[in-house]
């Protein structure tokens, strides 16, 4: 059975770790904790108003009264812990304990990105309920989504006795929060997709679009596909991506030939379209002597083999359709994106039926997410997958007995990685994730389907 199955994502995250106790997929558990036997409650909330008296807090009962008894009085109402009733916790951990582990967890709690950020804490929650840990304690803390507030959000946690950092979310974010943990040597695992932030401690755990665009580049290459072109949004993501897109091109023995770029807040694609659609007709024909393109007609013009969109929603839904309005036929060229279009919604574009991008295997978020809405009462947003696999990783590393510092870069960087909802996953020593990815295909009904399953490991067969 596969290492992604639910029955096994149910657990929690292992770590992957070879030795002669491996059962199939990726060698060895960590550990395994039967569901139900702890609550994701346990929770060191800001000081202020009590937590049974916060009318928006539907914390159960039995919780309420250990956090009331056992944590500081809260400092701030603006937290609401927006929780489903869950099994009763056992006996906390006071946070004054010695055997308490603190967890800081900076995310918006408030402001326009309110939704997520509780999103994310709340996942953090299903996390520990799993995990089942009572030295575990999560400190929320509110960033308010600017640099400014998630500062002195990690000052506080710090003086908490923090000693280990998730979130918070945005680069600008990290960037200030990573310079405030460093002095105290204190890691910080950030769902940032942003690689500028990366390093000195700071761990990015979002989905970086390079290693999408390479994953998806390298899988054309073995179609057959050996001629590019990009049309991206002029902006850091879009450069980042055809920058990334050109590499990969490049190493695989593919060209990148043309690159093509429009406004962020251009209203009207149309002639920048037709421009690059124009563009891409002058080339030079694809040679004889090279070999066809899997799934394309030989008699159907192509100039070229792919076409990399890396936008998403509305936008991507706008765009596409221009190019086969302009002669880029999808029957003949491969449109090619990146993790944006993890959409079901695009299954309603004709022109990207049949488009290629790489992301996590679509199983492992749709058990997370059913488990959510089970605790919650609502459907999590995609990053949510990210806060569980992040504290399920702290609270495996927690367990560790070889070291008086659990969360040093030794652990944070096990060469073998680790397993959780989104797949496999581990940390490089420059504090960029390398993740293992599949490659989808856009389906008329349903969003992608994978056409190339994720790794199950790290290690290169036959080593």
């Amino acid at each position: 059975m596969s290492r992604f199955a639910p029955v096994l994502l149910v657990l929690l995250l292992v770590a992957c770790q070879s030795g002669p106790q491996a059962q199939g997929g990726l060698p060895g558990f960590l550990d395994r904790v039967a569901p139900g036997t702890g609550a994701p409650q346990r929770v060191a909330p800001s000081a202020g108003t009590p937590a049974q008296t916060n009318p928006q807090n539907n914390i159960p009962p039995a919780m309420q009264q250990a956090l009331q008894q056992q944590l500081p009085q809260p400092a701030s109402p603006s937290l609401a812990i927006e929780t489903q009733p869950l099994p009763a916790a056992p006996p906390l951990t006071a946070p004054g304990s010695p055997d308490a582990i603190r967890i800081g967890f900076l995310a918006p709690l408030s402001g326009p990105n309110a939704g997520l950020g509780r999103a994310l804490f709340d996942a953090a929650q299903l996390a520990l309920f799993d995990l089942a840990d009572n030295r575990l304690v999560l400190l929320p803390r509110d960033t308010e989504g600017n640099a400014e507030k998630a500062s002195e959000a990690a000052r506080r946690v710090i003086a908490e006795g923090a000693q280990i950092i998730i979130g918070p979310l945005f680069a600008n974010e990290a960037s200030a929060v990573g310079l405030i943990a460093r002095e105290r040597n204190i890691k910080v695992l950030s769902f940032s997709t942003d690689r500028s932030v990366a390093g000195g401690g700071v761990y990015l755990l979002g989905f970086t679009p390079d290693q999408q665009v390479e994953r998806v580049i390298s899988y054309a290459r073995t179609r057959g596909l050996t001629r590019f072109a990009a049309l991206a949004p002029d902006s850091a993501y879009g450069n980042a991506v055809v920058q990334a897109a050109t590499v990969a091109a490049q190493a695989s023995g593919a060209e990148m030939l043309r690159q093509d770029r429009y406004p962020v807040d251009s209203g009207d694609l149309t002639p920048t379209v037709r421009r690059f659609a124009t563009a891409l007709r002058a080339l030079p024909p694809r040679g004889l002597e090279e070999p066809p393109v899997d799934g394309v007609d030989p008699n159907l013009a192509r100039p070229v083999d792919g076409v990399l969109l890396p936008e998403g929603g509305a936008r991507l839904r706008a765009l596409a359709p221009l190019l086969p309005f302009f002669d880029i036929d999808p029957r003949a060229v491969r449109f090619l994106g990146t993790g944006l279009w993890d959409d079901p919604s695009l299954s309603t574009e004709p022109a990207l039926v049949g488009g290629w991008y790489a992301g996590p295997a679509p199983e492992g978020f749709a058990e997370f997410a059913r488990r959510f809405e089970q605790g919650f009462g609502r459907r999590p947003p995609r990053l949510a997958s990210l806060a569980y696999d992040a504290t399920a990783l702290v609270g495996i590393l927690a367990r560790r007995t070889d070291t008086p510092t659990p969360f040093d870069e030794t652990g944070l960087s096990n060469p073998d990685g680790f397993a959780g909802y989104d797949g496999i996953f581990r940390f490089q020593s420059d504090g960029l994730v390398q993740r293992g990815l599949a490659v989808l295909e856009i389906q008329r009904r349903g969003g992608g389907r994978v056409i190339d399953p994720a790794p199950s490991s790290f290690q290169v067969p036959g080593n």
